[in-house]
């Protein structure tokens, strides 16, 4: 099977490594981000007109240092030795980075990601159709919603921006969970 996978709240703790950043770039309380559960996939208005700048300002410095959660390096390997493909589809472009590719590999590289490929790309759903992916996990609705319309199955990634939405696509809470849905039912 042909797997894309997303990073930022995926494969990465992204919401919350970003907030202290967020909280010093706005001149904002981290309690107050905290509190109403706000980072950069979540900006409220006001803050979301400033955005680029926040990210042009911090995204290649602070994101190869992002910390990734629990053992996932551990169950992607385990996942490429049942035989699948792992394609990181992730939505990084020029308008958030200098170089979206070097930034993205750096952190892979620290993170000890293996991967067959990456994409940066804001259209995961046209990424997925591209590349025949056969499931695609991200933290996004959205994005799953798009990919599950093409016929791709889809699991989605219980992230701090998605827990208290309702949708009936598969969530899952780690990647050990994952892994064993892959193993199990080859999804």
């Amino acid at each position: 099977m042909k797997i894309g996978i997303d990073i930022d709240d995926t494969m990465a703790d992204t919401f919350d490594y970003l907030m202290p950043y967020i909280a010093e770039f706005f001149e904002i309380d981290i309690k107050y981000l905290k509190d109403n559960n706000i980072s950069y996939s979540n900006l409220p208005k006001k803050m979301k007109e400033r955005e680029l700048q926040f990210a042009k300002k911090y995204y290649d410095k602070v994101i190869p240092s992002t910390p990734f959660k629990r053992k996932v390096a551990e169950y992607i390997d385990k996942i490429k030795e049942l035989g699948h493909e792992i394609i990181v589809i992730t939505a990084r472009d020029k308008t958030l980075y200098t170089d979206e590719y070097k930034t993205t590999i750096e952190e892979l590289k620290n993170n000890n990601i293996h991967y067959d490929k990456l994409i940066c790309d804001f259209d995961k759903a046209k990424a997925c159709k591209i590349e025949k992916i056969d499931l695609f996990i991200d933290d996004s609705i959205a994005n799953c919603n798009k990919v599950n319309e093409l016929g791709i199955k889809t699991i989605l990634f219980n992230s701090e921006s998605n827990i208290n939405d309702k949708t009936n696509l598969y969530r899952v809470d780690s990647w050990k969970d994952i892994y064993e849905k892959i193993k199990e039912n080859g999804v």
